[in-house]
C-alpha cells in the first residue's frame, strides 16, 4: 500500500562522513581456541572487523559467504553444539532430519509428558540454539555490509520510502533498516509502527524525538536480532532496540555501547517452530500483527511476497494473510494481485491453494535465478 510520494532530501556521497576506524590487537587464533600472546600470533584489525571475527578463526570467516543463510545452513550451524551444550542430544538432532523448525520445536515447545525439570532443561537448550542462530545471522549481516549493500535492494527500499509502503518481514535481520539508514539517515526506531525503546534510554537518552518518520513502515513480525526484552515471560515489558552502529565491543571483547545497556536482556526473536502462539504473546507484538492486518493488508492495492515459501506449518502467517483480506464483519474484500518473487516456482501452487480465495496469485517473477533483479527493474 502506498500514498503520495514525499519530497525528501537524499544524502549525497559528499555528505557521508568517513570515520577513522581505530586499530585493535587481535589474536589470529582466539585464546578460547588455544591461541597465544606470542607476537607472530597477533595482528592489527579495525575495531569493526575484530568485533565481527569474535572468537572465530580466519578459516571460519573465509568459509562463510556474505549472503544470508538458508534454513538448512542454519541447521548445520547448530551441529557443533552437540556435546558442548548439556541436554542437546545427537539423537534429537538426527531425528530433526535437516529441519531446523523440527529441532527448535522439540526444545522450545513444552510436551505434555515433560516434568518441570525437563521443561527447564529444554528451555535452556532452546535459548542457546536461538542465540547461536541470532549470532550467526548478525555475523553474516555484518560481513554483507562490509562488501556493500545490494544495489537493487537499495533501489527497492528507496522506492518503498518514496511511497511510504508497508513492508512485512518474517526475517530477523536488519538489512532493510541498514539500507534505509544509508540512503536517508533514518534511525531504525522511526520505521517501526510499535514502540521500540532505544537502549540508550536506559542511561537517560531517548533519540526518538530526533528522527524523521516520513518513510516506509516496517513490520518485523518475528522480532529482530536488534531487539531485546526481559528474560522473564512478561507480556508487557519494554522491547529495547540496539542500532548496529552502536552495538560495539571494546578491545578486550567486553560489551560496550548499546549492547552493554541490554546485557541483562535476551534477544527478541521468534524462532522457526511449529507453534509460535506462545512466543507471539507479548502485547507489543500482538499490536504489531494487528496493525499489519488492519493497515497494511486491508489497505493494500498489491502484495509482493519476496523469498517467502509460505510453509503449511506457519499457521500464524497464513491466518494473517487471510484475515488481512476480510472486512471487520468478516466478509471477503475485493481480490488484489499477489506477486510471488521466488527462484522456486514450486511455491506458486501452494499460494494458489492457500490464498487463492483472497488474492490473484501471479507467478511472473517465479522460477528463475534472476527473478529479484527483474522484479526490481520492473517495480522501480
Amino acid at each position: 500500500a502506498s500514498t503520495k510520494p514525499l519530497d525528501r532530501p537524499r544524502r549525497s556521497e559528499n555528505e557521508i562522513p568517513t570515520p577513522v576506524a581505530p586499530l585493535t590487537v587481535d589474536h589470529v587464533i582466539p585464546r578460547s581456541r588455544g591461541g597465544t600472546d606470542h607476537l607472530d600470533k597477533l595482528q592489527l584489525l579495525c575495531g569493526w572487523y575484530n568485533r565481527v571475527k569474535g572468537d572465530r578463526t580466519p578459516e571460519y570467516l573465509a568459509a562463510r559467504p556474505a549472503k544470508m543463510p538458508t534454513m538448512k545452513e542454519l541447521f548445520e550451524e547448530l551441529r557443533p553444539l552437540i556435546g558442548q551444550v548439556d541436554g542437546f542430544s545427537p539423537e534429537a538432532y538426527q531425528h530433526a532430519d535437516d529441519n531446523v523448525e523440527t529441532l527448535l520445536s522439540y526444545y522450545a515447545i513444552r510436551s505434555p509428558c515433560d516434568d518441570s525439570i525437563e521443561v527447564l532443561r529444554k528451555q535452556r537448550v532452546a535459548e542457546i540454539l536461538v542465540r547461536k542462530i541470532a549470532d550467526h545471522l548478525w555475523t553474516r549481516e555484518e560481513l554483507g555490509a562490509s562488501d556493500g549493500l545490494n544495489p537493487n535492494g537499495e533501489k527497492l527500499v528507496d522506492k518503498w520510502d518514496k511511497q511510504r509502503s508497508h513492508v512485512l518481514t518474517a526475517n530477523y535481520d536488519t538489512l532493510v533498516e541498514r539500507m534505509d539508514n544509508a540512503m536517508l539517515n533514518n534511525a531504525a526506531l522511526s520505521l517501526y509502527p510499535i514502540a521500540i525503546t532505544s537502549a540508550l534510554s536506559r542511561c537517560g537518552y531517548d533519540p526518538r524525538s530526533l528522527v524523521d518518520t516520513n518513510s516506509l513502515t516496517l513490520y518485523k513480525l518475528h522480532g529482530s536480532i536488534s531487539w531485546y526484552k526481559s528474560a522473564d515471560e512478561s507480556r508487557s515489558s519494554p522491547i529495547y532496540g540496539v542500532s548496529s552502529e552502536d552495538a560495539m565491543f571494546d578491545v578486550g571483547g567486553n560489551l560496550s555501547g548499546d549492547l552493554k545497556l541490554v546485557g541483562d536482556k535476551r534477544r527478541f526473536i521468534v524462532p522457526p517452530v511449529l507453534d509460535k502462539s506462545t512466543l507471539l504473546s507479548h502485547e507489543s507484538i500482538c499490536n504489531l500483527w494487528w496493525q499489519a492486518k488492519r493497515y497494511a493488508l486491508r489497505g493494500a492495492s498489491n502484495l509482493y511476497v519476496i523469498g517467502y515459501s509460505l510453509p503449511e506449518t506457519d499457521i500464524a502467517m497464513q491466518t494473517l494473510l487471510w484475515e488481512g483480506r476480510r472486512s471487520e464483519q468478516g466478509d471477503p474484500l475485493n481480490k488484489i494481485r499477489l506477486y510471488v518473487v521466488d527462484i522456486d516456482k514450486k511455491v506458486v501452487p501452494r499460494y494458489k491453494k492457500m490464498l487463492g480465495a483472497y488474492y490473484e496469485v501471479d507467478d511472473t517473477y517465479a522460477g528463475a535465478d534472476d527473478v529479484f533483479d527483474r522484479f526490481v527493474e520492473d517495480y522501480v
